[in-house]
C-alpha cells in the first residue's frame, strides 16, 4: 500500500505533518509515491527517515494541473503514473483527494481517497489515516497568542496572483504595522522601492531561510498559501488574506481574528484595523 502525495507544497505539507505522527508510532517507514517537492517538504518537517518516497514526478504531475499543462501532458503524466504502480508492484494506492482521477485510477488499481462530503482538507485526511491505520489524531490544537509581539514576518506572494495581496492592501497592512519590526519577504523582486518602510526586506530566501524567519516571527502574515501550512505546523501565530472563500484549507485552530475575506471586503483598511485590533497589535 502506498500513500500518493502528488499535489502542490501545502498539500504535501499537510500530508506529510499527519502521517509522521503515524509513522513515528510504527516500526517501519511508511511508502509514498510522490514528487520532489513532497522530497523538499520531508527534508522542511525533518521527517525522511520516517517514510520511502518514490519521487515519480519533478513537480506537480498535469493531470492535477491541467489549466496549465494541457490534456496532452496530463494524458502522458497519467500512463507514466500507471507505468510506476506497475514497476513498483504497487496493489493499493491512498489518494489525497476524491475526484474524476480517482475515478479513472480506480479502473486500474484499488484506490482509498478521503470523504468529499468532509470539506476541510485536514479534517478529511485525519479521518482517512485513522480508518486506514487505526490511529487516533489529537485534535486539540495550539492556541494562538499574540501578547507583546515585537517581530512580523509578510509575504505578499502566492503560487497564483488572485491569492497574492495586491500592492494597495500590502501598502495598507506596513501602514498599519508601523510600529513593529517587519520584515518583508520579495520573492518575485518587485517590492525593493518598500526597503526603506520595513526594518528588514529579504529577496532572495531558501524555504529552510523562510522557516527559520517563521519561527524568529511573533506573526506571519500571508495570502492563502503553503506557508500558512507551514506557520501551522511550526505552531507559530499566523494571519490569512483570502481573495476567495477557500474554507476547506482553513488550519484547525483558525478563528475569525485570524484571516479577512478581502473579496468580501468594503473598506480593507478599516477592517484590517479592527481585526488587529482585536489580535492586540493596534
Amino acid at each position: 500500500m502506498h500513500i500518493a502525495c502528488l499535489l502542490a507544497l501545502g498539500d504535501n505539507l499537510i500530508t506529510l505533518s499527519l502521517l509522521k505522527e503515524i509513522a513515528s508510532k510504527q516500526q517501519q517507514p511508511l511508502k509514498i509515491l510522490g514528487t520532489h517537492l513532497t522530497l523538499k517538504i520531508a527534508r522542511l518537517l525533518e521527517c525522511e527517515k520516517y517514510f520511502e518516497i518514490i519521487p515519480l514526478f519533478e513537480n506537480v504531475p498535469a493531470f492535477y494541473d491541467l489549466k496549465k499543462q494541457g490534456v496532452f501532458w496530463a494524458m502522458k503524466d497519467f500512463l507514466l503514473l500507471l507505468k510506476a504502480i506497475k514497476k513498483h508492484q504497487i496493489k493499493h494506492l491512498i489518494l489525497e483527494k476524491q475526484d474524476f482521477r480517482s475515478a479513472s485510477l480506480a479502473t486500474f488499481i484499488p484506490i482509498t481517497a478521503p470523504n468529499k462530503e468532509i470539506k476541510n482538507v485536514y479534517q478529511n485526511r485525519q479521518e482517512l489515516f485513522s480508518q486506514i491505520y487505526g490511529h487516533v489524531f489529537d485534535h486539540s490544537s495550539y492556541l494562538m497568542n499574540l501578547k507583546n509581539p515585537k517581530k512580523i514576518l509578510i509575504n505578499p506572494f502566492t503560487r497564483s496572483i488572485e491569492r497574492s495581496i495586491p500592492l494597495e492592501h500590502l501598502q495598507i497592512v506596513l501602514k498599519l504595522l508601523k510600529p513593529f519590526c517587519v520584515t518583508l519577504l520579495d520573492f518575485e523582486e518587485r517590492y525593493a522601492f518598500l526597503k526603506d518602510g520595513v526594518t528588514h526586506y529579504r529577496a532572495k530566501t531558501s524555504l529552510e531561510e523562510v522557516k527559520n524567519l517563521i519561527l524568529e516571527s511573533d506573526l506571519y502574515i500571508g495570502g492563502d498559501s503553503f506557508l500558512i501550512h507551514l506557520a501551522y505546523y511550526l505552531k507559530k501565530n499566523y494571519f490569512i488574506f483570502f481573495y476567495r472563500d477557500n474554507d476547506d484549507f482553513m488550519p484547525p485552530n483558525g478563528k475569525n481574528e485570524n484571516f479577512l475575506k478581502a473579496h468580501k471586503s468594503h473598506s480593507i483598511e478599516q477592517d484590517l484595523a479592527k481585526k488587529f485590533r482585536h489580535l492586540g497589535l493596534l
